[in-house]
C-alpha cells in the first residue's frame, strides 16, 4: 500500500528531528511498559481527560457523545499546540512563495496566517466534530505506547487510515479522510483567485494528511520525551 509507506517515511523524518530515536536508544527494554503514575478520578480530572486528544492504552476515559465531538475542534483550536500547524505552513508558503499565493510582502504572511488557521479549523471541524458525530467515530489518538519504534511508527501513520469506532472497534478513518478532503476544497472560497483551483485542492489534501501522519507520531511519541524530562527535572532537584 503505496500511501502507508509515504505516511511512515514522513514519521521517519519527523522523529529524527525530535531526537526521538536517541532517546529510543537509552532506553534498555524498549518493550517493557512503563509504570503508569496513578490516576486521578475525581470528576473534574475525568472530565479533563475526555477533552485530551490522546488515549493511553487501558485509560478509561469517558465517550464522546454527539454534541461532544461537535464541541472538540474547539477545545483543540484554544490549546496552544492547536496552533502550530498554522504558523509552520504559513511559513513556509512565505518562505517559498507557494499556496496561497498572496505574494511575498509583508503584508502577505498575515494573509497566508490568516487563510492557514481557517484551513486548520475547518479541518478540525470536519475531521474531529461532525465526521465523527454523523459517523460515530472517535477523533482522539489511541496510543500504542509500547513496542519498537519501527512498529509503533507504523502504527501512528495507519491511523491516518484507521480509525477508532465509537464501540471500540478498528474501521477505515471516514473522518479523516474525507473531513480533510471537504476541508481542502473548501479552500477554493477563501484563497486567492491563482490558488482556486483543483489542483491545489488536491495538494492541500494529500500533504494534510502527511501533516496529520506527523501529528500522530508526535501523540505517539511525545510523552515518552515529556515523561523523561520529568524524571530528570526530579533527579536534579
Amino acid at each position: 500500500m503505496p500511501l502507508k509507506y509515504i505516511l511512515f517515511s514522513i514519521s521517519v523524518a519527523v522523529l529524527v528531528l525530535t531526537g526521538i530515536p536517541a532517546f529510543a536508544q537509552q532506553n534498555a527494554m524498549p518493550d517493557a511498559p512503563k509504570p503508569s503514575d496513578p490516576v486521578n478520578n475525581t470528576p473534574a480530572a475525568v472530565e479533563k481527560r475526555k477533552w485530551s486528544d490522546i488515549v493511553e492504552p487501558g485509560e478509561k476515559v469517558p465517550p464522546l457523545y454527539a454534541t461532544d465531538k461537535l464541541l472538540f475542534p474547539i477545545h483543540e483550536t484554544l490549546r496552544v499546540p492547536g496552533w502550530f500547524s498554522a504558523f509552520a505552513s504559513s511559513g513556509w508558503e512565505q518562505l517559498v512563495d507557494g499556496n496561497p499565493k498572496y505574494g511575498v510582502d509583508s503584508g502577505a504572511y498575515s494573509q497566508r496566517f490568516g487563510a492557514a488557521a481557517i484551513r486548520d479549523l475547518s479541518m478540525r471541524t470536519f475531521s474531529d466534530g461532525v465526521m465523527p458525530a454523523l459517523l460515530h467515530e472517535d477523533p482522539r489518538y489511541y496510543r500504542m505506547a509500547t513496542g519498537s519504534i519501527w512498529h509503533r511508527g507504523v502504527y501512528a501513520a495507519e491511523r491516518v487510515l484507521v480509525g477508532q469506532r465509537d464501540s471500540g472497534a478498528s474501521g477505515f478513518n471516514t473522518s479523516v479522510v474525507v473531513g480533510h478532503g471537504m476541508a481542502s476544497a473548501l479552500t477554493m472560497a477563501y484563497y486567492p483567485d491563482k490558488s482556486a483551483n483543483a489542483r491545489v485542492v488536491f495538494t492541500t489534501w494529500g500533504l494534510s494528511l502527511l501533516g496529520e501522519a506527523g501529528g500522530n507520531l508526535w501523540s505517539e511519541f511525545w510523552p515518552d520525551g515529556r515523561q523523561k524530562l520529568f524524571r530528570h527535572h526530579q533527579r536534579n532537584d
